[in-house]
C-alpha cells in the first residue's frame, strides 16, 4: 500500500468549495504513480521487459467530496491481475478515517517494443498482492447509447495538458466529460473507459447522451472514441 496527505487547497475546488471531480482524480493518478516507484522491484520488473501500464478503467464511487481546507489521505493497493490487467483499489479518507471516495483502476500492460497490449502471469510478477476494500465493481467497458448523443464544446489539447508521456493527462478526460454534461445532473459514480491516447493540438468533442445515466463519448478530430465517462448514481 501507498499512502499520500493532502490539504484541500484553494485551487483545487469548485464554487461551492468541494474537490472538483477531476483534481480527486489527479490525487488518485498521483498515488498510484508514487506507488509504482516505490516498487523497485516490480518497477525493474516492467523496465527489464520493456512494460508499461496505462490507465485502462476506472470507475469512482462518491460518498461525499472534501471541503477546501480539509485534510484527507489518499491511498492505493494493488489486488490482482487479470489477463492484460493490473487491478487497484484507491481510498480517500478524511482525518476521522471516514470514506470520501472508492475506486477500481484497471491497467493495461503494454508492451513497448511490439507495439501491444500483454498477458502476464501473475505468479511471475514481483509484488505483493493485498486485500482490497469491498466495492461494487461495474464492467470495465462502458457502452455508447445508440442514439440521441449532442455534439458539445470542442476542446484542442494544448501542451500544459499533457503528461510526461506527451498524452492528454488522465485527469482533462474527466474535466471535459464533467464541463459537458447537464449543470443540474446528481451523480455519485463516475466510470471512465480510456480506449485511445489524444496528443497535442488534437481536437476533443464531447457528445452527450442524458439522462438518469448520463454518458459522454470523447471523441477526436475523426469522430473515433478516445473515451467514455458515465455518470450515475449508486
Amino acid at each position: 500500500m501507498f499512502e499520500m496527505t493532502h490539504t484541500i487547497p484553494f485551487t483545487k475546488c469548485d464554487p461551492e468549495q468541494k474537490l472538483k471531480l477531476h483534481e480527486a482524480v489527479s490525487y488518485m493518478m498521483d498515488c498510484c504513480q508514487f506507488q509504482e516507484y516505490q516498487e523497485v522491484a516490480f518497477r525493474n520488473f516492467l523496465e527489464s521487459n520493456h512494460l508499461a501500464v496505462f490507465l485502462f478503467s476506472i470507475q469512482i464511487d462518491f460518498f461525499r467530496r472534501p471541503s477546501f481546507r480539509e485534510n484527507v489521505r489518499t491511498a492505493v493497493k494493488i489486488y490482482g491481475c487479470k489477463t492484460i490487467c493490473g487491478l487497484r483499489r484507491l481510498t480517500m479518507r478524511d482525518e476521522a478515517g471516514e470514506l470520501c471516495m472508492i475506486a477500481n483502476a484497471t491497467g493495461a500492460f503494454f508492451d513497448t517494443q511490439a507495439g501491444r497490449a500483454i498477458k502476464l502471469d501473475p505468479d511471475t510478477m514481483p509484488v505483493q498482492f493485498e486485500d482490497a476494500e469491498p466495492m461494487e465493481c461495474l464492467p470495465r467497458k462502458v457502452p455508447v447509447p445508440a442514439s440521441g448523443g449532442t455534439a458539445g464544446n470542442p476542446t484542442v489539447v494544448t501542451p500544459s495538458q499533457l503528461d510526461p508521456n506527451g498524452h492528454l493527462t488522465s485527469h482533462m478526460y474527466f474535466a471535459i466529460a464533467a464541463d459537458a454534461i447537464p449543470g443540474d445532473l446528481a451523480y455519485n459514480r463516475v466510470r471512465m473507459e480510456f480506449k485511445k491516447q489524444i496528443k497535442q493540438d488534437e481536437t476533443v468533442t464531447p457528445v452527450v447522451y442524458p439522462g438518469a445515466v448520463c454518458v459522454v463519448d470523447l471523441q477526436n478530430g475523426e469522430g473515433e472514441s478516445c473515451a467514455v465517462a458515465e455518470f450515475s448514481t449508486f
